[in-house]
């Protein structure tokens, strides 16, 4: 069985916090970001985006070989 442990993550932007009970950092974000949701843009929702001023950004890639810190 995994082992499970309770992450503190923090919003980055409010600095809201919330205590998630995860196997792992990644799971105890995705939990918390579960609000969030992401699908390929279409031609008009790009043209429309821009047009209101929104920048496109670079996800950061993971360094190869990088594993999850330990809590």
């Amino acid at each position: 069985m995994s082992n499970v442990r309770i992450y503190l993550v923090t919003d980055t932007d409010t600095d809201d916090k919330r205590l998630v009970r995860a196997t792992s950092r990644a799971q105890a974000i995705a939990h918390a970001s579960a609000r969030f949701g992401a699908a390929v843009a279409t031609q008009e929702q790009l043209v429309r985006a821009l047009d209101e001023g929104v920048e496109v950004e670079t996800a950061a890639k993971p360094k190869e070989g990088s594993q999850e810190p330990q809590a």
